[in-house]
């Protein structure tokens, strides 16, 4: 068992094995929810100027999965925002470079979910934000979730949160990376809150920069591929994202009175120049020609050699763990190539054979126009499905099992029933009522093994 099968065995055996299919099985769980893809809290500090040229207002945003929180069923009548409710609490700790304190602060707020399944999801999110005032200097942000169960108080720092606003072309803040959107005329930005990294996905994003320039200045901007490292994850070579902008001296991005702890946004908003050193950057940063990986954004004066150079990453955040080792991978390949093709996936190096993977799939891509291959992720995602749902101790990857198998080239069956019997066969029966139009009969022998016994067209 490889090493990919293994770790998947273990969450499987010790997260979700007692909950067995039942005798009446109406649809298939889908279980990877409960997978952890590591720490789900993130946070992001964005700063924007004030009228007092030695003092800045910071917004910290953050947002934490389901799983952090401890729901409870709703009793009062009154209270209308779901069936389940929990008590969010998250604290900070604004620290100078000489590690003294200079503010303390406590935000509370309510998640609210209607479905039981959802409180303990690691996949769905609640955010929430402080704001609060600093001077001239660089800071270090310290967020901690006040959690009711002692295995959920998770902590995080936001290092380097500076305003230096007297030093020219300094940079004063990290970048915010935002979703741009448009409601009624108002241009609004859902950011990421992704502790400073991009989410890779089909959706471009706009980068916020703070520069310290007393006048709009023109720049020349490149974002660039990173060389790849020996244990990153091989995609392949994208071009150089060229361009210029120009800062602004009266746009900047405020809390919008849109923003919930469901959806927090930003609003950006004309406002008269404060006559300080102070300017917003904008970049249009194509996620949709990009692929994971890191990056840099070198940011230059036009006709001059001053530079900065701000790095950042593209992660896929949720990306198949079926995907994320090469051998699984490539074996897992075997429901859609021919043993040719595979052979010729499996030869060489791991970094040769992440290059052939991804080869194939951009091949297969319904839409050459983005780098996001809808049709790789929903394959991988769903030997990811299959692998939860359908194992067994005699099964122990659910994916190569013959019920992974159809699920995996034909997706959730509409319907499912099953007839148990102690003398003569039981069946399980998937019936697909939408184009796939088919009846798949599984045999459950004496060990609890499916064997695919008919398939047939549906009526």
């Amino acid at each position: 068992m490889n090493t990919l099968r293994l770790f998947l065995f273990v969450i499987y055996t010790t997260v979700i094995f007692s909950e067995a299919l039942s005798a009446q099985p109406k649809s298939i769980v889908d279980k990877t929810i409960f997978i952890d893809y590591g720490d789900r809290f993130y946070a992001d500090a964005y700063v924007v100027p004030t009228s007092n040229p030695d003092t800045a207002q910071v917004f910290v945003m953050f947002r934490m999965a389901n799983d952090f929180l401890s729901f409870t069923q709703v009793t009062d009548r009154s209270d209308v925002g779901g069936n389940f409710r929990a008590d969010m609490a998250v604290s900070a700790e604004v620290r100078d470079t000489l590690s003294v304190i200079r503010q303390r602060l406590r935000w509370a707020g309510v998640a609210y979910t209607n479905v039981f399944e959802e409180t303990h999801n690691k996949n769905l999110f609640h955010f929430g934000w402080f704001s609060f005032n600093i001077g001239s200097g660089t800071y270090d942000i310290t967020l901690e979730i006040l959690a009711q169960r002692e295995t959920n108080q998770k902590r995080i720092t936001i290092r380097g949160v500076s305003f230096t606003p007297k030093r020219p072309l300094r940079q004063l803040t990290p970048p915010l990376f935002a979703e741009p959107e448009y409601r009624d005329g108002v241009e609004l930005l859902k950011p990421y809150i992704f502790t400073g990294n991009v989410p890779f996905g089909s959706k471009d994003a706009r980068a916020l920069i703070l520069l310290s320039d007393s006048v709009p200045v023109d720049y020349d901007f490149t974002i660039k591929q990173v060389a790849w490292e020996g244990r990153d994850i091989r995609w392949w070579l994208v071009s150089d994202i060229i361009g210029t902008t120009t800062s602004s001296k009266t746009r900047f991005p405020r809390l919008s009175s849109l923003a919930t702890t469901e959806a927090p946004y930003l609003e950006i908003q004309e406002e008269a120049d404060l006559k300080l050193p102070v300017a917003l950057v904008e970049i249009p940063v194509p996620l949709t020609a990009l692929v994971p990986g890191k990056y840099e954004i070198i940011l230059a004066r036009t006709g001059t050699t001053d530079t900065i150079r701000i790095p950042f990453r593209i992660v896929w955040e949720l990306m198949p763990l079926s995907l994320r080792n090469i051998d699984y991978a490539i074996s897992s390949m075997k429901f859609i190539v021919t043993d040719d093709i595979l052979d010729s996936l499996d030869e060489g190096s791991d970094a040769e054979r992440r290059e052939r993977l991804m080869g194939w799939w951009r091949m297969q891509d319904p839409t050459e126009t983005t780098t996001y291959n809808e049709r790789m992720a929903e394959y991988f995602k769903r030997l990811d499905q299959a692998f939860f749902a359908f194992s067994t101790i005699q099964e122990p990857d659910g994916a190569k099992s013959e019920r992974g198998k159809v699920y995996v080239l034909y997706g959730p069956p509409t319907e499912i029933s099953k007839n148990l019997k102690t003398e003569g066969e039981s069946l399980e029966i998937w019936r697909y009522s939408n184009k796939v139009g088919k009846k798949f009969t599984f045999l459950i022998d004496d060990r609890g093994i499916y064997r695919l016994k008919a398939v047939e067209p549906t009526q």
